[in-house]
């Protein structure tokens, strides 16, 4: 015997969840408010380990920091 899905129900389902999912785009999403700022030291890190992308990114933002304070 075959089973009988009621897809009106699920179709139910999938609307509750996209209208919960926009309604929290929407009113942005309270993860990006507690936001907390960490500092890292920088004998933390494992530069051998990190990958070209991130170290390239880790370089720019040293390089702004370091011609604000001499230019600030």
């Amino acid at each position: 015997m075959a089973r009988k899905v009621n897809y009106s129900k699920k179709i139910e389902k999938i609307k509750a969840q996209l209208d919960e999912l926009s309604a929290e785009i929407e009113n942005g999403s309270k993860k990006e408010e507690e936001v907390v700022e960490q500092k890292v030291k920088i004998s933390d890190i494992d530069f051998e380990g990190e990958e070209l992308a991130s170290l390239m990114k880790i370089q720019s933002r040293l390089t702004r920091a370091i011609k604000a304070k001499i230019n600030g």
